[in-house]
């Protein structure tokens, strides 16, 4: 399989000083061979409710995304997944049914399955409702590999809760690139947990095409060791009275590195929408790299859009209060990641996996 899958990739929408080392990224590293992957990744059975299949490429429905312009983290990354998938889902919604219980599935990594290539498909009908949970995560501290691919399309009135999970062993490459379409009052709500990996880039890009559509973005990371994470949103306004949402929150330790690309784009035709974004670091060591580039497009005059991004120590107020209680440093700053993080944990609602994040956060944090 060609490397060029990890050269120049997660390109920045618009280019800026190539000193800044922000434009797009490069990885070292082989692509694997890709095994077949043979393990269940449905957590229970859904056939009265909707309709839950293994992806294949005979199905006509995928014709909904052929007007998708989507590179993803980069097109030979994206080539890879459609041409040589493993593994993958295919969802579909019915017309006006709300979905209460949320589609759970987990792609596992271990020896016999080191190599994880899923191609995922969701399409919410009209005014339907769907929540589906995805965790991607290893058996052991094996270098393992992951190339994902979760296109999305939200009919009028639908909503979709995405939420994403990553925790895979140290050593592992994690490639994840998501892609939505959204017609008139369609809402898409992606929750993103990147935790392991050597190296976590993701990728998402929603298209809000029609009237008063929206997406709502919300994610953490926690970068430690010598963890690279690359992370590349982009929302495009294309309707009218159209919404977006971006909020980020990470801490970074030891030696970990973060590249934050956050892009509103309003195009036009999309008077009266409003987008913000948010992005928020927490440096817990002075040996950490963290860059982040938000960014404003617009191409329509009566738009709104507001962009931030900080990045800082934590508060030496709340971290003296903590300690006058009876908490060593490391507990309090422990305390104080946790209490960030936890309203984007608190949208994950499977209370198991929200433990399993809780406690991984915990460990990662404490280690020395």
């Amino acid at each position: 399989m060609s490397d060029r899958i990890l050269k120049n990739i997660n390109k920045i929408p618009v280019r800026t000083w190539r000193w800044l080392g922000v434009n797009d990224l490069s990885i070292d590293s082989k692509i694997p061979e890709i095994k077949p992957y043979n393990k269940g990744i449905l957590q229970d059975t859904y056939e009265e409710e909707l309709k839950v299949i293994h992806v294949n490429k005979d199905n006509t429905n995928l014709r909904i995304f052929d007007g998708l312009n989507y590179e993803g983290i980069s097109k030979e990354a994206t080539d890879q997944v459609k041409n040589h998938y493993n593994t993958g889902v295919f969802i579909q919604t019915y017309e006006d049914k709300k979905n209460l219980e949320p589609i759970f599935i987990e792609y596992s990594m271990d020896k016999e399955s080191p190599v994880v290539i899923d191609d995922n498909v969701i399409i919410a009908e009209e005014n339907s409702e769907i929540t589906v949970v995805f965790k991607y995560d290893s058996n052991s501290n094996e270098k393992y590999f992951h190339n994902g691919l979760t296109r999305i399309y939200g009919k009028k009135g639908s909503i979709i809760n995405l939420i994403k999970i990553q925790n895979i062993s140290d050593s592992s490459i994690h490639l994840d690139a998501n892609a939505a379409e959204l017609e008139e009052d369609a809402t898409i709500n992606y929750v993103s947990v990147e935790l392991g990996g050597i190296h976590s880039i993701t990728n998402y890009k929603a298209d809000l095409k029609g009237y008063r559509s929206s997406t709502n973005l919300y994610s953490i990371y926690l970068g430690d060791k010598e963890r690279n994470i690359d992370i590349n949103y982009l929302i495009n306004h294309y309707g009218k009275e159209t919404r977006s949402s971006i909020e980020t929150r990470g801490a970074l330790l030891d030696k970990s590195n973060k590249i934050f690309r956050g892009t509103l784009d309003f195009k036009k035709g999309s008077s009266k929408s409003k987008g913000q974004e948010e992005e928020y670091a927490v440096l817990l060591s002075p040996n950490v790299r963290n860059r982040s580039v938000p960014i404003l497009l617009c191409t329509e005059d009566d738009v709104e859009g507001q962009h931030a991004a900080s990045a800082g120590k934590i508060d030496e107020n709340k971290l003296f209060y903590l300690m006058s209680r009876g908490l060593s440093e490391k507990e309090a700053k422990k305390l104080i990641i946790e209490a960030a993080f936890n309203p984007i944990l608190n949208r994950i609602p499977l209370e198991k996996v929200k433990n399993e994040i809780s406690e991984s956060v915990r460990r990662k944090l404490t280690d020395d």
